[in-house]
């Protein structure tokens, strides 16, 4: 059972005409509708993904605030730790009060204390102080090791013991204390 249809040439034109229209009109749908939402859609999922990123790694970065707030905390305690040991400035008083109470501590008499020559290095400056102190042998040996358990950092060199006088072996003792200031 074949269907046969037999169109006039009016219809066959019309049906023409309708074809090309149905064709022009969703050219039409695919040129200025279609394809302008998609490229849009496109860019819209791109800056969505973008800005998902964004999210993601401030989160990220949120997560690990109190751990660095925590680090940062630590670091300032070392940091003035470290200053203590290694301030900035020269703080001649600050040097001068230390070893007078080490010598009351260990019955040691500071006898001379000037500043003296300074060296620079490329972190630190060397301050050197010619001391002269009076005590018992063990108790200038206590002291020297008092001032080597300072807060502060020093270090002594050139030490000359006198000879010991007296009933109580007491004995002068030259040394240079060097103590160190920080280069900020």
């Amino acid at each position: 059972m074949a269907i046969s249809i037999k169109l006039t040439k009016k219809q066959q034109q019309l049906l023409a005409a309708g074809v090309l229209l149905l064709g022009a009109f969703g050219y039409a749908y695919f040129a200025f509708f279609w394809i302008p939402v998609s490229k849009r859609t496109g860019e819209v999922k791109k800056q969505i993904q973008e800005v998902e990123a964004k999210i993601e790694k401030a989160t990220r970065q949120a997560a690990r605030l109190p751990r660095l707030e925590a680090e940062l905390v630590e670091l300032n305690a070392k940091a003035a730790e470290a200053e203590r040991r290694l301030p900035r400035t020269k703080s001649v008083p600050e040097i001068l009060v230390a070893l007078s109470v080490l010598g009351e501590k260990y019955r040691v008499q500071l006898l001379s204390f000037a500043p003296g020559a300074q060296s620079s290095k490329q972190f630190f400056v060397e301050l050197n102080y010619p001391v002269s102190v009076r005590g018992a042998y063990h108790n200038i040996g206590r002291f020297l090791a008092g001032l080597a358990l300072e807060e502060r950092i020093f270090n002594v060199q050139n030490v000359v013991y006198g000879e010991a006088a007296g009933e109580a072996g007491e004995m002068s003792v030259n040394f240079t204390l060097i103590a160190y200031q920080y280069k900020g």
